[in-house]
């Protein structure tokens, strides 16, 4: 208890050391930060999440290593047992690539049927490998505790996969495969013991998206996975619509997307998306800060600035190849909706994700060929109350899958 509580005490005191420096008094401090005061190693420089040098022959899902460890909430040990997993996936052009996991296990036993399997993907939304769960869930700073331990009480066991992998790729169908092939990896590890277990994937917003992403390839990507239903909430679908709403001059709360969208899709895309070519000298310099951020202090840094103004030209987030490049990165594009029941939610008046110009178009689209679709609009809210409210349809229809239970009336 003694450690634990020294763990949450060098947040609170690397949070403020932070703030106080003057070196960095002039920007925002960010995340990384902070980290970097924490008896934890940075996954930039921890040897456990090298790829093998013969990652080019392992199959999808194949497990590189594995670890057990002890995973944390502000500070204090959580009580289940923690096992990360290091794992070979791909990126959306089939390149390969290695990701990691944490799966979550309480001592709750399950009887009757083999232990539900929740892969939870976390809205990431960020640009640093500090801020992906395998780290967070290690230095107790994973944001998303409270919602992953309705799955753990019920006994069930939780997978966290670093979805975005190691570059921090976002809301391309990369995700997809990487949720895809941590639900490989999760069964196929021996000490689990959820080789027969029934899956649900869960997710809001990037987590939403990367649920969505998992649930369209599942049928050509991997088959054989038992995926009994997907909960996804407030996801930002519609990549065109998000880079044109937040490229507007005037300030809006979309503004910090168009930002992170184009600096991930450089990572996976550099034949399409060059930065050097895109934006101005000082454009890039808000790019070179941006990339070691994560959510939060991304989104209080970028909505102050508006993209076109740092633009070398205006028309230049209209290019033929951007736009084909958007249109390639946004589900539901080749009619081919998930197959298994589908629960998503939407704020009516989501102030980020406006409903009109991403979650309907998506809905229209999966209504149009015949997905298994069930939607839950969230009316008088903004992006983070409908992540709130929506919990307890999506949570306990999820769970009511994994047992066997009815899936309820479509939309569509």
């Amino acid at each position: 208890m003694l450690s634990a509580l020294r763990r949450g005490a060098l947040i609170v005191v690397a949070l403020f050391a932070v703030t106080a420096t003057p070196a960095v008094a002039q920007v925002l401090p960010s995340e990384p930060q902070v980290y970097d005061l924490l008896p934890l190693q940075n996954p930039r420089d921890d040897p456990w999440y090298s790829a093998p040098d013969d990652l080019a022959e392992l199959t999808n899902g194949q497990i590189v290593r594995t670890r057990d460890i002890q995973s944390y909430a502000l500070g204090l040990p959580i009580p289940v047992a923690t096992r990360q997993i290091l794992y070979r996936s791909s990126d959306s052009r089939g390149n390969p690539l290695v990701t990691a996991m944490t799966v979550l296990t309480p001592g709750i036993p399950w009887v009757g049927s083999p232990r539900p399997l929740v892969s939870y993907q976390e809205a990431i939304d960020s640009l640093a490998p500090v801020c992906n769960p395998s780290y967070t869930l290690r230095s107790g700073t994973f944001k998303e505790i409270a919602v992953i331990q309705y799955f753990l009480e019920q006994g069930m066991a939780v997978t966290i996969p670093d979805f975005d992998g190691q570059h921090n790729f976002w809301l391309t169908p990369a995700e997809g495969h990487m949720v895809l092939d941590g639900i490989r990896a999760a069964k196929s590890d021996p000490t689990l013991g959820l080789a027969d277990s029934g899956v649900g994937l869960y997710g809001y917003s990037g987590g939403g998206s990367a649920s969505t992403w998992a649930a369209e390839l599942h049928a050509a990507y991997a088959p054989e996975l038992a995926i009994r239903g997907v909960a996804a909430g407030g996801v930002p679908s519609e990549k065109r619509a998000i880079v044109e709403v937040g490229a507007r001059r005037e300030l809006n709360l979309t503004s910090w997307g168009v930002w992170t969208v184009l600096l991930a899709l450089s990572r996976e895309f550099p034949d399409v998306v060059n930065l050097s070519e895109l934006v101005t000298d000082e454009g890039l310099d808000i790019l070179r800060d941006l990339e070691n951020r994560c959510v939060y202090t991304i989104g209080a840094t970028g909505t102050l600035k508006q993209i076109v103004n740092y633009l070398k030209d205006p028309a230049a987030l209209q290019d033929p190849r951007l736009l084909a490049l958007l249109e390639d990165t946004t589900p539901g594009r080749d009619d081919t909706p998930p197959r298994m029941p589908l629960l998503m939610w939407h704020s009516t008046t989501d102030e980020i994700l406006p409903y009109e110009t991403t979650a309907g178009p998506l809905i229209d689209r999966y209504c149009r060929t015949g997905a298994d679709l069930r939607f839950l609009p969230i009316p008088l809210s903004e992006h983070f109350i409908a992540a709130v409210t929506g919990i307890p349809a999506a949570m306990g229809w999820l769970s009511l899958q994994l047992r066997g239970g009815p899936t309820l009336p479509r939309t569509c």
